[in-house]
């Protein structure tokens, strides 16, 4: 099972650097032909956009793989180590279940948006708004890897 995992990080992450490098020449195309040119290409800013959704939701999946999300845990830290086990074990379920919940409701709305065009690049919105549904399924397929007890990294303690 860790190796699927592993399997899946590495493809996120390879998909991420391939997302940053196409926006970084996305983003510096536009400037340059806005400045140069002095003519603004219409689908930089749209393409920019959408890419940073989906790097952002995809650098999610790789930000709860090592536990380097936000958190607050002044209160957690109060309880013994089997205290903190439990309390984290019923998080990652909480944050799973919920994490269902948009996968299946997000088809609802995917089915809605395939119809939607964008309005520079002509492409149906369900391609931006999928980087929901995906990242979601992602996440919650390493968080059902780590409550079956398998090891998942986390952040080294100056990152927490």
């Amino acid at each position: 099972m860790s190796k699927v995992l592993s399997l899946l990080v590495q493809v996120v992450n390879w998909l991420v650097t391939v997302i940053i490098a196409v926006m970084v020449v996305n983003i510096l195309l536009g400037v340059f032909s806005r400045f140069v040119f002095h003519l603004g290409i219409p689908f930089t800013e749209e393409l920019g956009r959408y890419l940073m959704i989906w790097a952002g939701y995809l650098g999610c999946v790789l930000a709860l793989r090592e536990g380097s999300h936000i958190s607050i845990t002044a209160i957690v830290d109060l309880f013994p180590p089997a205290g903190r086990r439990i309390i984290n074990f019923l998080s990652r379920l909480i944050v799973t279940v919920f994490l269902a919940v948009i996968v299946v409701t997000s088809f609802t709305h995917l089915r809605t948006l395939s119809i939607q065009k964008s309005s520079a690049m002509e492409i149906p919105m369900a391609i931006p708004y999928l980087a929901v549904t995906v990242g979601a399924f992602l996440m919650a397929i390493v968080n059902i890897i780590h409550l079956l007890g398998y090891p998942v990294t986390e952040a080294p303690p100056e990152a927490k």
